[in-house]
């Protein structure tokens, strides 16, 4: 069975359409992981310094 020239566009659209929701999704993920790291890294900046007081 073929499928119509409008069918396989609307295919290859949907596909698209898919592929670019979830690369941005992994995006997205991948931003909130690095905000969360940047935020734990400011909330605790006594944590980093070495002893003696230097940083």
């Amino acid at each position: 069975m073929h499928q119509s020239r409008k069918e396989q566009g609307m295919e290859r659209s949907s596909r698209r359409l898919l592929h670019t929701d979830r690369r941005e999704a992994l995006l997205m993920s991948r931003l909130e992981e690095q905000v969360e790291t940047a935020e734990e890294f400011l909330a605790f900046p006594s944590n980093r310094r070495e002893p003696g007081g230097r940083m």
